[in-house]
């Protein structure tokens, strides 16, 4: 007789980490990623496209092996990007509800439907990294879980791709569930529930899909905005959303704008939104993505230096989606590479995060040079060989080169009418310093100061590209 699907499941875990080494393992198949296994069926779902190339790119010979070693036969394997949560609905995230056998809950106060085995919600409060961008977001959402309709009966959070507020309202569910066990809550996209009604109204279903989604105690929609042009769709969110609030129910949503920002909406629509209350999330500061970055790294148990995760911090800025990306193919790199980490490597392997920044001009990056080594620019431009001014002008140069089209001659005459051949060799000197990752020396009115030569220059392009 076959062992009962979720030891399968363990089996083929257990043989994929053997195959792989247990490093690789938790890297990449490890919380993020979920095995579901139907007969000779094995779904790998991952979190992102990063992650399914990278699988499908290495590890699919070891996959197949690890399920023929459990099923006993050649299996047909499926990885696919969990973009989108399916429909959930239930008292108690990641358990079933008890059943009556004509499909109603024992003693529920609205009416719940059996919900097929798919992955647990993953959002929490706890896990939340707060900081002054979505503070607001996560006290209201706080507040909803532990007074449900309280203060308030509905809530939209708005805001830009990868801010967290799908984490947010999946949170909500989670913690309704633990907090109010009693309530009925049903969580969903806004394309499953455009996708929804739509086969409801084709099949000649609505009563069973508004009953499915007005007899609830909390409706929880994440992307609202995707109803944005559907005019039937709109109308049918609107008579469910007036059902609810009729009730004292309570609705969540999330939209990428601001209600009174999507012009495709209805205007009763968006009249009825703006009723509600409605916060915004900001894009993460340093200290939530640095934050963020560590918290990731421990859960990935990957030791990766402070200056990797600083830098990561201070150049993904765009989303917390991006920068978990960044955060792979960085764990990627140092797990299967034998070679350390050094800045630079950190540069290359995330530079596709990093957005583009305005080229500096040369004579801010002159002055900053200047400023930064405690000397003038009229120092850096004569041909004093102290040991300071030369150091300055030779990060100068060396800066120069890197972000912007001057030649070398150019450079020279840019720094008080110097020789090419003088500019070649002073960038070549700092270059052959980062090289051996050197410290430097320099003497200032403060006394004399040293740093490692590859941190010193990354301080200054960090200013110079702000």
């Amino acid at each position: 007789m076959d062992r009962p699907e979720t030891e399968r499941v363990c089996a083929i875990r257990e043989n994929v980490a053997d195959l792989i080494g247990a490093n690789r393992f938790r890297t990449w198949f490890g919380e993020t990623t979920h095995f579901q296994l139907e007969g000779q069926q094995l779904d790998v779902l991952v979190a992102n496209d990063f992650v399914h190339k990278w699988i499908v790119t290495n590890y699919m010979p070891e996959l197949v092996e690890a399920a023929r070693r459990v099923i006993g036969a050649d299996p047909a394997i499926t990885v696919r990007v969990l973009d989108a949560q399916p429909a959930l609905t239930g008292n108690r995230a990641g358990s079933p509800t008890a059943m009556q056998s004509n499909g109603s809950p024992a003693g529920s106060p609205a009416t719940r439907r059996e919900r097929e085995p798919r992955p647990v919600l993953r959002g929490e409060l706890e896990t939340f990294v707060v900081g002054p961008s979505n503070e607001l977001a996560y006290s209201v959402t706080a507040a909803l879980v532990r007074n449900p309709g309280q203060a308030f009966k509905h809530l939209i959070l708005h805001g830009g791709c990868g801010l967290g507020k799908t984490h947010l309202l999946q949170a909500v569910c989670n913690g309704i569930s633990r907090t109010h066990p009693e309530l009925v809550w049903h969580f969903v996209s806004g394309e499953v529930f455009t996708n929804e009604f739509i086969a409801a109204f084709r099949t000649a279903t609505l009563d069973q899909f508004r009953a499915r989604y007005r007899n609830i105690d909390l409706l929880v929609i994440d992307d609202i905005h995707f109803l944005s042009n559907k005019k039937a769709t709109q109308e049918e969110f609107l008579h469910t959303y007036n059902a609810i609030d009729a009730c004292g129910k309570m609705v969540v949503l999330s939209s990428d704008r601001h209600p009174r920002s999507m012009s495709t909406l209805s205007e009763p629509l968006v009249n009825r939104l703006v009723a509600a209350m409605v916060v915004e999330i900001g894009p993460p500061d340093y200290s939530i993505r640095r934050e963020i970055l560590r918290r990731k790294a421990a859960v990935m148990q990957c030791d990766l230096p402070d200056m990797a995760l600083d830098f990561l911090a201070q150049r993904v800025t765009r989303n917390i989606r991006e920068l978990e990306g960044a955060l792979q193919k960085l764990v990627a790199l140092a797990s299967l590479t034998r070679e350390p980490l050094t800045l630079d490597r950190v540069r290359r392997a995330v530079e596709e995060y990093v957005p583009a920044a305005r080229a500096p001009e040369p004579a801010q990056i002159v002055r900053q040079c200047a400023q930064h080594f405690g000397v003038t620019v009229d120092a850096l431009n004569s041909s004093s060989r102290d040991r300071t001014v030369t150091l300055a002008r030779g990060v100068a140069i060396f800066l120069l080169r890197r972000h912007t089209r001057l030649s070398y001659p150019e450079i020279g005459r840019l720094l008080g009418d110097k020789r090419h051949s003088t500019a070649i060799m002073a960038a070549r000197r700092i270059q052959d310093l980062l090289d051996r990752d050197q410290s430097v020396t320099w003497h200032t009115a403060g006394g004399a100061r040293d740093a490692p030569l590859r941190c010193l220059i990354d301080e200054l392009e960090q200013r110079l590209l702000q």
